[in-house]
């Protein structure tokens, strides 16, 4: 009776095992930015508030090589940032983009031609 048992648990836990909640798992971010000069500025959005709050956003000029970090913000508690560029806004391809921290997913956004 123990025999038949056994692989009747087995069956019934894998059967289970989809219901389960993922351990560890990841929240998608979103950047939104806008360009009103002299700033680079905007908002994360993210299905999990705290994935939006109190996140380091970078700006970068993209070119030949390792792409050039222009600033950085941290986002406010309505999920906004703002990255004041002045002069050192030239013509080129500039992202913002947000490294991933604890279960938040990094993002970044699309290329923003300029000039």
């Amino acid at each position: 009776m123990v025999r038949r048992s056994a692989p009747l648990i087995v069956v019934l836990a894998a059967a289970l095992l989809p219901a389960l909640p993922a351990v560890g798992a990841s929240n998608s971010t979103e950047i939104v930015v806008s360009l009103k000069f002299p700033a680079f500025h905007g908002t994360l959005k993210s299905a999990k508030t705290s994935c939006a709050k109190h996140r380091t956003v970078e700006v970068f000029r993209e070119k030949a090589g390792p792409d050039t970090l222009l600033g950085t913000d941290t986002s406010n508690t309505k999920a906004e940032w703002s990255i004041p560029l002045g002069k050192r806004l030239t013509s080129g391809s500039y992202y913002a983009k947000v490294p991933a921290k604890g279960s938040c997913k990094a993002a970044k956004s699309k290329l923003i031609p300029i000039g």
